[in-house]
């Protein structure tokens, strides 16, 4: 009896372990996913931010090299310093699916380590947005893959210090549910302006939300803070939300840490470790130095877009804002997109005319001038911010939905905004997120669809530039074309402008008008054009809205 009591137990111990060996599972990654992997090393370092470097060396499943590094995150959890902690990350956004392997090694000889992980098309993200490939004018997907940002300014500087679940419920929740992919945003990188936060959301768990003091880097790393804005980067990553960073890394502009405070090591060691950090992520969708600056300075926001490029080997998209997009720098290869504004279009000095930026057609003008092969993101449109300039410039709701139209038929991106305070910054009602119908800019969001609606649905946006040349007869400034030409051809009319569109040799059974205010579609008349190029005239259908026509092979 003793015997079979013994022999039971062993089968019992047996499939208990068995058990619990087939429930555990490989590492696996989803491909543009975020791999992590945590390493310890309890070796004395005053400095643990830069007395040693975590160098990893990943292979991937083609037999591809990548060098690339980890990072000391304190005790992983948001707490330690430089003196303080032990552990370290290793993060990775593999490409490739299959096995990857990796060997990691410490700059002092400290012994390292290797490993390995699984990368599958299940769970698979969307990839990183570049310039598309076959026409720069828009982005897409690792260069493949076009994509119409659909993309809201969201200016909660101190937002990663409130309930996280709060504002994912009402905050990146509904922009998802909307069909937004792209955010612009003031907490990637923290360094400013933090009792900006969401008034009637929950009292903020903290505001020190620096991550580091002016002139002190690693002595006062705040890791918390890199904690939070990973919460909030890690979630909108996973619905393949972009993210471009407008604040940036210098912030001498909103009374932050200065970037020129750094020394040139420091300036370095920064942005390897924000590389480190941030770059896994997919939807990182650019690199910024912060905004209004030249875009030719070594020791600013040139030099800073060179050490990017330099450490980032996902090559994520790097840019700078140019308040003046007339003359800019958007040609050198550190760049890789242009950041822009719509001022000095039509005069030298900003005062002059102040009065214009309200106005379509200089949003429209300052697409154009930012184009140098490259695609063109309207950053801070004047028109197309409730917050901050529609009380300064007079812009209104018709203002801003001209001007959305003014950029994309440009051939290029934009940010809108529709939420009313500066300082006072709510996520409901009247001057909240503009998703309500106590919100009055519940309507510019509703002509944003409308736009969204068109390039997505109606054309072939990727295929398609700026053809304003194309048109005649119209009043200056006020019509603009987006075209590709014998195939297919957007025209926007404000007001119902009348206006001449030349037309390629064929037979267009597609044309349609549509009220830009409703989205309600009028059908035209199919259309062939015989032998030669040929200049139609075109009169919309009423002069009670602003149209866009719509003409397709």
């Amino acid at each position: 009896m003793k015997n079979l009591f013994l022999s039971l137990l062993v089968i019992f111990f047996s499939i208990q372990l068995c058990a619990a060996g087939s429930s555990k599972k490989a590492v696996s990654v989803g491909k543009y996913r975020v791999f992590e992997q945590v390493v310890e090393n309890r070796q004395p370092y005053a400095n643990r931010f830069t007395d040693v470097e975590l160098l990893v060396q990943y292979q991937a499943p083609s037999g591809r090299i990548v060098n690339f590094f980890g990072f000391y995150d304190g005790n992983g959890q948001g707490e330690g310093d430089a003196r303080n902690g032990h552990i370290w990350k290793i993060r990775f956004m593999p490409d490739e699916a299959g096995t990857w392997q990796y060997v990691y090694r410490w700059s002092d000889g400290t012994p390292g380590g290797k490993g390995s992980f699984t990368c599958s098309g299940q769970g698979a993200g969307k990839g990183i947005l570049k310039a598309y490939a076959h026409n720069p004018h828009w982005f897409a997907y690792n260069g493949t893959e076009p994509v119409w940002l659909k993309s809201y300014y969201e200016t909660g500087h101190g937002s990663i210090g409130q309930d996280f679940d709060w504002i994912v419920a009402h905050v990146y929740q509904p922009l998802a549910d909307r069909g937004y992919n792209h955010l612009q945003v003031n907490w990637l990188l923290s360094l400013c302006c933090f009792g900006q936060y969401y008034l009637d959301g929950p009292e903020p768990e903290t505001l020190d939300l620096a991550l580091y003091q002016e002139g002190k880097l690693t002595e006062t790393m705040n890791l918390d803070v890199w904690k939070r804005m990973e919460q909030h980067l890690g979630w909108l990553n996973k619905r393949d939300m972009g993210v471009h960073m407008f604040l940036g890394v210098d912030g001498s502009q909103n009374e932050g840490p200065a970037w020129n405070k750094l020394t040139p090591e420091e300036k370095r060691f920064l942005v390897k470790y924000m590389v480190a950090r941030l770059a896994p992520f997919a939807n990182l969708a650019g690199w910024n130095f912060v905004w209004e600056v030249p875009g030719d300075r070594e020791n600013h926001e040139l030099g800073f877009a060179r050490l990017v490029k330099e450490f980032d080997v996902f090559d994520h998209l790097r840019t700078y804002e140019d308040e003046f997009p007339r003359e800019n720098f958007y040609h050198l290869p550190e760049y890789s997109f242009a950041a822009i504004e719509n001022h000095q279009i039509a005069a030298p000095e900003k005062n002059l005319e102040r009065n214009l930026w309200r106005d379509a057609w200089t949003h429209h003008m300052a697409c154009l001038l930012g184009y140098t092969g490259k695609p063109v993101f309207m950053s801070e449109g004047n028109a197309l911010w409730r917050r901050f300039w529609h009380e300064r410039t007079g812009a209104t709701q018709d203002d801003l939905r001209r001007s959305a139209w003014a950029c994309a038929t440009a051939g290029a991106s934009f940010t809108w905004n529709g939420h009313e305070k500066e300082y006072e910054l709510y996520a409901g009602g009247p001057s909240g997120l503009p998703f309500n119908q106590e919100n009055p800019f519940l309507q510019s969001e509703q002509a944003i669809d409308v736009l969204a609606g068109v390039m997505q649905e109606e054309v072939d946006f990727y295929r398609m530039k700026a053809n304003d040349n194309l048109l005649t007869n119209h009043q200056p400034l006020q019509v603009y074309a987006l075209a590709e030409p014998g195939e297919q051809y957007l025209v926007f009319s404000p007001g119902g402008n009348t206006f001449a569109l030349t037309l390629q040799p064929g037979t267009y059974s597609r044309v349609c008008w549509i009220d830009t205010k409703t989205g309600e579609k009028q059908s035209g008349n199919e259309m062939t054009v015989s032998g030669s190029a040929e200049s139609v005239d075109f009169v919309p259908p009423s002069a009670s809205t602003d149209w866009v026509l719509i003409v397709r092979k």
